[in-house]
């Protein structure tokens, strides 16, 4: 039965929309400090960066049901009560697995192939991805996507509460989901990189000529406990303003200095908030973003110089 709840607020309290809950699998942050401070309040409708990766829920109100268009709900509770219709559902945590002892690591195809195909996500498609808090969780998912060479992948600004404040449609009935052949044909390689290319990258001691720009998108206290030498703090959470992405003017100030036309490497603990970065930035027109997958859980195991 679809649905359309005009009260949003009655719908969040009956719901239980506030938070995602706690996350499936290994988690984002397995074996480190805590996961950022996630931002307050109620979706505003504030203005997002001007981008083909990120959209709005008028344009999916405009595109819903279009058979081009395929949803993917990443929350980790509240999937089974009411989704956007035809959305599919796939946590970040089923495309994570351990590599060399590094957990929360982006899964190789042949693992991640067959939890794509059970989810029912389809070849050449638009997938557009939505979530809840933590909005790490959808960006996190967006950059899996591209990552396994999905061409088109988009983020719903706002996500799910923001959908169910402009009083978007909703399914309730019990999820019923067709398992696909979904293929992935290659890679991205361009997106992701590890530790010993990074350390590459960043010169000889005292490592003040880098290469490229690091983004560190941990909390300030875990930046302040260590840190990727010449990495810029800049905790996920800045990048929101009531669930909604920052204004290009609001984000040209957050990141006053960089140069878009540089590679910027982003980095949390895991690999999760950083994604989020990455998602950002790129929609913010840089044109060469990176994921440090391992992320702090490699980079700070001892091996690595550390700047405090």
């Amino acid at each position: 039965m679809l649905i359309r709840f005009l009260g949003a607020i009655f719908l969040l309290s009956l719901m239980g929309c506030g938070s995602s809950g706690p996350s499936n699998g290994p988690g984002p942050d397995a074996g480190t400090p805590d996961g950022g401070e996630p931002d307050g309040g109620e979706p505003d409708g504030g203005v997002p960066p001007t981008s083909s990766i990120i959209v709005d829920t008028e344009w999916l109100e405009t595109h819903l049901g279009d058979p081009d268009i395929q949803l993917v709900d990443t929350r980790a509770v509240g999937y089974q009560d009411a989704r956007i219709p035809g959305a599919i559902h796939l946590t970040p945590s089923e495309l994570a697995t351990t590599v060399d002892g590094v957990p929360a690591q982006i899964a190789p195809p042949v693992q991640a192939e067959p939890v794509l195909r059970e989810a029912g996500l389809k070849n050449d498609v638009i997938a557009v991805v939505y979530g809840g808090p933590p909005e790490y969780d959808p960006g996190r998912v967006v950059w899996s996507l591209r990552y396994y060479g999905h061409v088109d992948v988009r983020y719903l600004d706002g996500g799910y509460a923001a959908w169910v404040a402009a009083g978007g449609a909703l399914d309730t009935d019990p999820p019923n989901t067709d398992a696909t052949e979904y293929t992935i044909v290659a890679v991205d390689e361009s997106l992701r990189v590890i530790g010993d290319w990074v350390l590459s990258q960043l010169g000889d001691p005292p490592y003040d000529m880098p290469d490229i720009q690091l983004v560190d998108a941990r909390s300030d206290g875990e930046y302040a406990g260590g840190h990727i030498p010449s990495a810029r703090s800049v905790n996920w959470t800045r990048n929101l303003q009531d669930g909604f992405l920052r204004t290009d003017a609001e984000l040209d100030a957050l990141y006053d200095g960089m140069d878009p036309a540089t590679t910027t490497v982003t980095y949390c603990a895991s690999g999760w908030r950083g994604a989020f970065a990455w998602l950002t930035l790129i929609a913010h027109g840089y044109s060469d973003v990176r994921l440090y997958d391992g992320s702090w859980n490699e980079w700070g195991n001892g091996e690595f110089p550390v700047e405090p």
